[in-house]
């Protein structure tokens, strides 16, 4: 047998090896000499027969994997940012459709789809013509009303006291002269009344005297006739006394009325009076305001900061009020819709809804601008649930605080982080490196030679792609970002040449990520 033999078939080499031993005892001296010879040759072939089949074994055997780490991610500890993810919409904060109060003809629109209005901004006109007339003849009647206040508040003109002041004087000055006229007239009724009674006297002597015949009769009826006179001037005296008397009394009502007038110049109109002419000022300013507020409505203003999103009406239709405030269905009787400020309103988990506070920052990526994130702030949580498909959420509203070029529109769907708190000095891996298997959560990190070898672990928050290990790896530990095709079929994980898994293992997951409905997911870890 040859040494390829040999090689190839070991048994057979061993089986012949003993019949040539056997018969070594019959054969002669030099044969033996052959036959050791053989023996070395045979020791040579086992040799190389055992090295054949050690490298059989060892080619058939895993290799070691010499170039792991090309496939592996060290485990390093960094800062991670928790955040609430939670899927969301941009909405506006309010949303109205405008219309007039009165019905009316829509006489000019200065705005069109589309356009940014100010709060207070005329945006249309409606026909105010029948309103003209009825708004002069008003501030007419108010202005009247208001100067009749201001005359009897101000009271009477400085000329009309010092007049009423000066016929008081006058009046004065009249009781005065009649009291003098009284004290001329009973002086002279004394004076009358003395002379009378010495004329009397005189007259009863020069009639003794006539009648005793020692004076003449004329000289009698002369003394009798000058005590008659005195007689009728004492009477016309007094008549004149008592006239004086009549003149006085009337000046003094005369001069007690012009005090009075006096007076009453001076203190001007009665409170009630001013009371009664403001009242009536107020009365017409209101009827004047009522018409230049009915004018006013026909100038159809902003109610806020917005943009116009839709316009029901052109120039010249009849418009008429609307008492919907829904911004979902078109309405002929509007003139536009106009939308106020954005803002976001996310759907967060009911789980997650106690890490949401008022105030608190928030990120917000939109479908549209992957690659971008915008800013804002929690200004509203809602009281009640939405439950949706047995999923309870709750909205909560954001303010957008970083969009000046308004790229947000209403109506994007957008996913919102709520950031909620900070993890330091935290142990991060590539959320893809974790896998589940058999039910258990894990790695795969390098045995010694540098192959696959599953680890179970803990996780905890994920970070944007990455994820956190609570427990089951340490900082510096390598783990395998994926595994090649022939470990995926040792593992179970690819059959009939797919992914697919084992009974009872449902394949591989990975976990964290961005998505979803608002697990616990961190950011900002270091790569």
């Amino acid at each position: 047998m040859n040494w390829l033999q040999q090689l190839l078939n070991p048994k057979e080499a061993a089986r012949e090896s003993s019949r040539e031993s056997s018969n070594t005892s019959t054969r002669p001296e030099g044969t033996k000499k052959k036959r050791g010879k053989k023996r070395i040759w045979i020791a040579a072939t086992l040799v190389l027969a055992a090295a054949a089949t050690g490298t059989y074994f060892f080619m058939q055997s895993p290799k070691t994997n010499k170039d792991w780490k090309k496939d592996a991610i060290q485990v390093k500890r960094g800062t991670a940012t928790l955040k609430v993810i939670a899927t969301g919409l941009i909405k506006p904060v309010r949303e109205v459709k405008i219309s007039p109060k009165q019905t009316g003809l829509l006489k000019e629109l200065y705005v069109t789809q589309g356009d940014r209005v100010k709060k207070g901004q005329v945006i249309a006109l409606m026909d105010d013509s029948n309103l003209a007339g009825q708004i002069e003849a008003a501030r007419g009647a108010w202005l009247s009303s208001v100067d009749n206040h201001d005359k009897m508040r101000n009271g009477n003109r400085p000329q009309e006291v010092l007049q009423a002041r000066f016929q008081q004087q006058r009046a004065r000055e009249g009781v005065r002269n009649a009291e003098h006229n009284i004290s001329r007239l009973s002086a002279q009724m004394e004076a009358l009344r003395a002379q009378l009674k010495r004329n009397e006297q005189f007259a009863k002597a020069q009639t003794f005297l006539a009648k005793s015949g020692a004076i003449s009769e004329q000289t009698s009826i002369d003394a009798e006739t000058a005590a008659q006179v005195t007689r009728a001037q004492l009477e016309a005296a007094e008549r004149e006394l008592r006239q004086a008397r009549v003149a006085k009394a009337q000046s003094q009502a005369d001069s007690e009325a012009l005090e009075q007038q006096y007076r009453l110049m001076q203190a001007g109109f009665r409170k009630e009076d001013v009371a009664a002419a403001y009242h009536s000022a107020e009365q017409t300013r209101g009827n004047l305001r009522y018409l230049e507020s009915l004018r006013n409505d026909t100038r159809i203003k902003a109610p806020f900061d917005g943009i116009i999103t839709q316009k029901y009406a052109d120039i010249g239709a009849i418009v008429t009020p609307t008492t919907s405030a829904a911004t979902t269905s078109a309405t002929s009787s509007s003139i536009v819709s106009l939308a106020g400020t954005l803002e976001l309103v996310a759907q967060v988990s009911e789980a997650n809804v106690p890490k949401v506070r008022i105030g608190q920052d928030v990120e917000i990526v939109a479908t549209s601008f992957p690659e971008k994130t915008f800013h804002g702030k929690v200004t509203q949580i809602a009281p009640a649930a939405i439950v949706t498909m047995n999923v309870t959420t709750f909205e909560v509203h954001a303010k957008i605080v970083d969009d000046p070029k308004n790229e947000l529109l209403s109506g994007m769907n957008v996913s919102a982080g709520f950031l909620v708190g900070q993890q330091d000095d935290a142990l991060m891996i590539p959320a893809v490196c974790v896998v589940s298997r058999r039910g258990e959560t894990g790695v795969y990190v390098p045995d010694k030679d540098g192959n696959p070898d599953f680890k179970k672990v803990k996780t905890g928050a994920a970070v944007d792609r990455d994820i956190v290990v609570l427990a089951g790896l340490k900082e510096g530990d390598y783990v395998f970002k994926g595994l090649s095709k022939e470990h995926l079929e040792k593992e179970g994980y690819v059959k009939s040449g797919g992914m697919g898994g084992p009974p009872g293992m449902g394949g591989m997951s990975g976990r964290g990520g961005r998505g979803g409905g608002g697990g616990m997911i961190p950011r900002g870890f270091g790569r």
